[in-house]
């Protein structure tokens, strides 16, 4: 284990000495997939073996509940474990909230609106589909990036998988329209369209509704565009956040209270951050109660209720599930 590990594991088990923690657990998808190169995925036979251990070992709260404790400082129940989603993927409600109904547990699902209820993948899903599912390929990719010429090589898969992970560091902190502009060149350059695949679809607004109905569901906005908002101006920001929420209040007729950054590390390049200070501000502006962000950690009454880590669940088995949420209790 790194120096940082060790140090975050002493940190947090003074924490947990001090006051017993909830944890917040971060999942993207429910489905299996030929490549996660992401590693977002959970299968659905793993997500109900999980859900299963959760409903039987913890205390599984709702959003309401939880906010509640994070607002009033109020000290959480023994075990008490948040479930949230990011995105807004179709596996959600056609995998995920089955597996909610059975086990009678709750979950807070995110929920990116540019892209719902079309055929078009998000930006890292979308990439992934060209360099590493499109055959054969040219040699070397050359593209503008806002106004920077950019070579990567893509002779062999090996090559376009580098290229992949490099661009999509790239691209992560970078603003939307820069995005749309690469993913325009890398379109034309592959010689495929814009339309995605069915198995990376986010939901429509129908299944959306349908879903938001659900007793086991709660639904909060996650930016139109999906940007690291840190990159932002704060009147940008303001926007992406502004137009999921109200865009989600519209259709769905119900109140968004629930915010979570994009990405949402704590980790940056500089000036390049995934949330900062004006995403605060711009987030309290709307009038949103509770904003969970993605570093890995426990949940206190101290905790930042505008920046409220979360612990990223993977693939994982039962067993291997099982000893996770043991050390992030562990006190």
């Amino acid at each position: 284990m790194s120096l940082a590990g060790k140090i975050f594991n002493v940190v947090h088990y003074v924490a947990n000495k001090v006051q017993r923690p909830a944890v917040i657990l971060l999942y993207h998808r429910v489905t299996d997939l030929e490549q996660d190169p992401q590693e977002l995925a959970v299968s659905p036979a793993n997500y109900d073996a999980q859900l299963g251990h959760l409903a039987a070992e913890y205390s599984v709260l709702d959003a309401a509940r939880f906010m509640y404790h994070v607002k009033h400082k109020k000290p959480f129940p023994e075990r008490s474990v948040f479930i949230t989603f990011d995105d807004g993927y179709a596996d959600n409600y056609h995998e995920a909230l089955p597996v909610h109904a059975k086990h009678e547990l709750p979950g807070l699902f995110y929920i990116t609106t540019s892209k719902l209820g079309t055929s078009q993948e998000l930006w890292w899903d979308d990439l992934e589909r060209i360099l590493l599912a499109t055959d054969p390929l040219p040699l070397a990719l050359k593209v503008n990036i806002n106004g920077q010429a950019w070579e990567y090589p893509t002779d062999s898969f090996a090559a376009a998988r580098k290229t992949y992970f490099a661009l999509q560091q790239v691209l992560r902190f970078s603003t939307p329209d820069v995005i749309d502009a690469v993913m325009a060149q890398l379109h034309d350059w592959a010689g495929v369209t814009a339309e995605g695949r069915s198995s990376h679809r986010l939901m429509t607004w129908e299944e959306l509704k349908v879903m938001s109905q659900s007793p086991y569901v709660t639904i909060g906005c996650h930016t139109h565009r999906h940007p690291a908002v840190g990159v932002l101006s704060y009147d940008e920001q303001y926007k992406e956040i502004a137009t999921s929420k109200t865009l989600l209040e519209q259709h769905l007729h119900l109140p968004i209270d629930h915010f979570s950054y994009p990405f949402g590390s704590r980790k940056f390049l500089g000036a390049k951050r995934y949330y900062n200070a004006d995403s605060i501000k711009a987030a309290k502006a709307l009038d949103l109660k509770m904003v969970c962000a993605n570093y890995h950690g426990q949940v206190h009454t101290w905790s930042n209720p505008y920046a409220l880590p979360r612990i990223l669940v993977r693939d994982w088995e039962l067993p291997v599930f099982k000893n996770k949420m043991e050390q992030f209790f562990k006190y």
